[in-house]
């Protein structure tokens, strides 16, 4: 997962290595359009709904979407029939 992350930020020209996890991507550097592109390209690869109004509510980082990606599918698994 982290590193499906990682990958999609270096497909769209930045390169944030294992000292960078935890810090802010606006912060450092990836603007609100290819924020949006990396949420998108997460939400199909993974096949899930990441809730966007509360990722912008604390800065995001890789961390914390390696986190929400991971809750997303267990959410999912418990609700799967």
């Amino acid at each position: 997962m982290l590193g499906t992350i990682v990958d999609q930020l270096r497909q769209q020209g930045y390169d944030i290595g294992p000292d960078a996890y935890d810090a802010d991507l606006i912060g450092a550097g990836l603007n609100s359009v290819n924020m949006i592109r990396l949420l998108s390209g997460l939400e199909e690869e993974f096949d899930i709904d990441l809730p966007v109004a509360r990722l912008f509510s604390e800065p995001v980082t890789v961390v914390r979407l390696t986190t929400q990606i991971v809750s997303q599918q267990a959410v999912r698994e418990v609700t799967r029939p």
